[in-house]
């Protein structure tokens, strides 16, 4: 089941007002999905995350979203496994572009 929710701008302002809990969201590049993550453990939100990402802290590929949607979740790391396999199925095993990690 894709995420639920509304989409928001991918900005400071709403950034900011985002949950301080749990769960999962997808940052979004224009239409097509970018990165699909989790907000779990001790003091990590859903805002702390997307604050994160928005900053640059999680590299250049995050921060260029455009949108975003997320959900409350208490077992965000189950429903992010939902979702990334959920993608997986509708592009050909693919990860979303951010969702990938750089050779080392």
């Amino acid at each position: 089941m894709p995420i639920s929710g509304k989409s928001y701008n991918f900005g400071e302002a709403n950034i900011d007002k985002a949950p301080a809990e749990h769960g999962v969201y997808v940052l979004y590049g224009g239409s097509p999905i970018i990165y699909i993550g989790q907000a779990s453990g001790e003091n990590v939100t859903i805002q702390s995350r997307l604050q994160s990402h928005h900053r640059g802290d999680e590299g250049p590929c995050s921060k260029r979203a455009t949108t975003y949607r997320r959900e409350v979740a208490e077992a965000a790391d189950l429903r992010e496994h939902e979702l990334i396999e959920e993608y997986k199925e509708q592009h050909n095993g693919a990860l979303p572009p951010c969702n990938i990690q750089p050779a080392t």
